[in-house]
């Protein structure tokens, strides 16, 4: 919608409300970001009363945010919040069902490696997690470990909001081994192969950093394999074909 008026810098770190992406100032933006989400805490969740006790929702939040798409460790997340799992687990039930943010579930299939079946969580909005997070004055670096976790964030909801917006019946997950290999995004697709993703920010992928992808999409089989990343043109490594992100959003769900 942005067409030439996007710039993903400004999109990983302030996100993309449509007010967020109207004010002119880094201070304005800041300013928007932190009232939205103490606003939407005071109005949407206290004031109709989805839970009794703020302050620790208050915290969890926060904690929420730091481990955004990060595997979620519902026993340490309990003793950092100082409430039981089961409330953790009803925190993000409030969350799913406030559309703040969706779970993404681990592969399961008659995969021959064992799996992870945590789930992940993601924020629906790349600015309003570092607003929560706390991490708005904080720039983003290209080459640096939140650099990449922030463009993983924002392609996997634009990758979301192309599937809803289209309405394809698509189930999305993730893969990670007992021996610590992963794959971003796995994108089960009604009559199509799987489609495992690999989401690299880099402005030039290194075809060792997809080995993963690259093994595990072979020993699955039946899958199509690509990455998205920031390289200016498209080309193939062994199985793995390499896109621009741009160009890979529009060939498979716009």
């Amino acid at each position: 919608e942005l067409a030439d008026d996007f710039n993903l810098q400004e999109a990983l770190e302030w996100g993309l409300l449509p007010k967020s992406v109207k004010l002119g100032s880094k201070k304005l933006k800041a300013e928007f970001l932190q009232s939205y989400t103490r606003t939407y805490l005071k109005e949407e969740i206290w004031a109709e009363q989805i839970i009794k006790n703020l302050e620790p929702f208050r915290y969890f939040l926060e904690v929420a945010a730091q481990m955004n798409g990060k595997i979620i460790n519902f026993d340490k997340l309990s003793k950092d919040v100082g409430v039981d799992d089961k409330t953790i687990k009803n925190y993000f039930s409030i969350l799913s069902d406030t559309m703040l943010g969706f779970t993404l579930n681990g592969f399961k299939s008659s995969f021959r490696k064992r799996l992870s079946t945590k789930p992940k969580f993601y924020f629906f909005d790349t600015g309003v997690k570092r607003a929560l997070d706390d991490s708005l004055d904080v720039k983003l670096k290209p080459s640096t470990s939140a650099y990449g976790e922030a463009f993983e964030h924002f392609i996997i909801l634009e990758i979301m909001k192309l599937c809803n917006y289209n309405h394809r019946n698509y189930k999305f997950s993730y893969l990670k081994t007992k021996d610590d290999a992963e794959v971003d995004l796995i994108v089960e697709r009604p009559g199509k192969k799987a489609l495992f993703i690999e989401i690299k920010s880099s402005i030039s992928v290194n075809s060792d950093s997809l080995s993963n992808l690259a093994k595990l999409s072979e020993d699955y089989g039946n899958c199509e394999a690509i990455c998205l990343s920031q390289d200016s043109q498209s080309r193939k490594t062994g199985n793995i074909k390499i896109l621009p992100w741009q160009l890979g959003l529009k060939q498979y769900f716009s």
